[in-house]
């Protein structure tokens, strides 16, 4: 205890900032507060106390500002071509993290970037328990009403079940690599990461969010091979069989085996018109797969009318919008349903040009993982190839911060 007092009160005023957003990234209406403290912290360590400096001047500090803001900069290129620009600079403001985060923290010195390194994930998964702790308490009381078991699953247990199941995902993938590639941990620290690994893993299944759950059992499986000649693998092997068996209790399947119905069209006068009087759940055409099914068709319908460099950054809801009503889909264009796909979204909004800057972008993300082996790496590429196939990851607000300070926190460059 008093070593770990000792190391907090040596941080400086950017140290505990970015702690305060490693933390935060848990809670989304806290995050526009944790950037503000991160860059008036900044501001004070640069301008004031002078233990910054701001040096961008390096070849591999210029390279990597540039690959960690090509989010921000692919939106704000396509405000050049879009007709919606109040939409436009919505989209933009949502992806200023990835902006703020590389500027930031690329300035830090790379010493102090290693010594925060391990704190700043533990700080994560700190707030993660704390998220779910305040979601087990609301659920409970909400159970003494009805005593259902239904209270502590999906929306029920989380208003942000997607964001926070992909959130989760990536602590229980970053556990899994810390164990397998850190060569002593003692035996006490070995037993309560493991429990933290199994209590999240629970917790996922708990969120019922269907796609991160099959993307998490296929991490688990790539993670196993990447570690096949580490002795520590069998906890991969442990945690998916756990999560396995859980999913044979009936209480579990949950969402899985909710019968989907088919979708029928709306018998209008004029089916052109889409009230926002009329509720969603009213309509007849409420399966999830057959919303998502119909976003993605027209999405690509839409991009193959502007292959090249798409619909722009305001436009693409409006485009979508459209689309849904000439083709008489209804619910979605009630709904307004988005993409549900990083990588769809992209070619949607910048087109092929956007979509191969985007590729270039995780690549470059996995050579660096490539060069520099930092643990927690892997499973961040994981979350964000897999996790792009079924949502939109890095233009959602609720996401967004997540992707953004994680890209530039653990694959942040340092300074020649």
């Amino acid at each position: 205890m008093a070593n770990l007092k000792t190391k907090f009160y040596s941080f400086h005023a950017i140290d505990v900032a970015i702690l305060i957003n490693a933390i935060g990234l848990n809670f989304i209406k806290f995050v526009p507060i944790g950037l503000i403290i991160l860059v008036l912290a900044w501001l004070y360590e640069s301008f004031i106390a002078k233990t910054i400096n701001l040096d961008y001047k390096t070849k591999s500090l210029k390279k990597s500002l540039i690959i960690l803001t090509i989010p921000f900069t692919l939106a704000l290129l396509g405000l050049m071509h879009t007709s919606n620009l109040s939409k436009g600079f919505e989209d933009l403001s949502r992806l200023l993290p990835f902006l703020v985060f590389p500027v930031l923290l690329l300035s830090l010195p790379h010493d102090r970037k290693n010594k925060l390194l391990t704190t700043v994930l533990i700080g994560f998964t700190f707030g993660l328990f704390i998220r779910f702790g305040l979601d087990f308490y609301k659920s409970s009381i909400d159970y003494t009403y009805d005593y259902k078991i239904q209270n502590f699953f999906y929306t029920y247990l989380d208003s942000d079940t997607n964001i926070i199941s992909i959130i989760t995902l990536f602590s229980v993938l970053y556990l899994l690599d810390y164990l397998l590639s850190k060569n002593e941990i003692s035996s006490r620290k070995n037993v309560l990461i493991h429990l933290i690994v199994l209590f999240l893993s629970f917790c996922i299944l708990l969120l019922q969010s269907r796609l991160v759950i099959l993307f998490f059992f296929v991490s688990l499986g790539i993670i196993f091979i990447i570690y096949w000649k580490n002795k520590q693998k069998w906890s991969i092997f442990i945690t998916g069989i756990f999560c396995g068996l859980l999913m044979l209790i009936p209480v579990f399947k949950g969402r899985f085996q909710v019968v989907v119905t088919e979708s029928k069209k709306l018998n209008t006068t004029d089916t052109n018109i889409v009230s926002d009087s009329v509720p969603i759940e009213s309509l007849p055409c409420m399966s999830s797969e057959e919303l998502r099914f119909n976003s993605l068709k027209s999405s690509w319908k839409i991009f193959l009318q502007h292959q090249i460099i798409g619909v722009g950054t305001g436009d693409w809801r409006d485009e979508l919008l459209k689309e849904y009503i000439d083709s008489n889909l209804q619910c979605n264009a009630h709904e307004q349903t988005a993409p549900h796909n990083q990588y769809l979204r992209t070619l949607l909004k910048y087109g092929i040009l956007g979509f191969l800057i985007y590729l270039y972008y995780i690549f470059q993300l996995f050579h660096f993982s490539r060069s520099k082996k930092l643990f927690g790496q892997i499973p961040f590429l994981l979350t964000l190839i897999f996790c792009g196939l079924g949502y939109d990851l890095l233009d959602v607000g609720s996401s967004a911060p997540f992707f953004a300070f994680f890209s530039t926190w653990l694959f942040i460059d340092e300074k020649e």
